[in-house]
């Protein structure tokens, strides 16, 4: 399955974006909204021919089987998520009761800063198993939010400033997780 395909199949192709697509044109034409009916009379566009896009390819994996032979990092990617939820909250009821406004408004700029990335990086180990070197990148992903968001919420939670040369350190390996998807 190529790239097109798997984009394709994440957009438009899953049975959630087919029901939006299909309730949403029901919806349409039940207010009279009806899209415009344009004749096609080539079969090629541009010269280019037409590319027929057929899911569950006998010739290549399916997107199932993909995500299957690397699902630790979708475990993964569900710990993360739920623990960014967790930190979220406890970082702002915990971060309410510090007295001086200042100090407040700091520790949580670096809270909210870990949070963001600590979601972000966590919601994107769910696309792993697509990556060409899935346990590389992952392993250098979580690696990076561990560094960089746990840093960061230790500087926000305890005014410390002693782990914060190792947040630097996750964010380059959050940066090389990112540019060896180009590999």
């Amino acid at each position: 399955m190529s790239i097109v395909d798997t984009l394709d199949y994440i957009t438009l192709g899953n049975p959630v974006s087919r029901l939006v697509i299909s309730s949403t044109s029901a919806l349409m034409r039940t207010i009279g909204l009806r899209p415009k009916q344009v004749p096609i009379k080539d079969t090629e566009i541009a010269g280019l021919p037409q590319q027929v896009h057929h899911f569950g390819n006998p010739n290549g994996p399916s997107l199932y089987t993909i995500a299957g032979s690397h699902y630790n990092f979708i475990r993964l990617a569900g710990i993360g998520g739920a623990s960014a939820i967790f930190m979220g909250a406890y970082c702002k009821y915990f971060l309410k009761d510090i007295n001086d406004p200042k100090e407040q408004l700091d520790s949580q700029a670096f809270a909210d800063v870990a949070n963001r990335i600590h979601f972000l990086h966590s919601f994107a180990l769910m696309a792993m198993p697509l990556a060409h070197y899935p346990v590389f990148t992952g392993a250098l992903m979580t690696t990076g939010t561990l560094l960089f968001s746990g840093c960061m919420y230790y500087r926000a939670l305890t005014g410390d400033k002693r782990l914060q040369h190792y947040a630097t350190i996750g964010g380059f390996c959050l940066m090389a997780a990112w540019l060896s998807l180009v590999l």
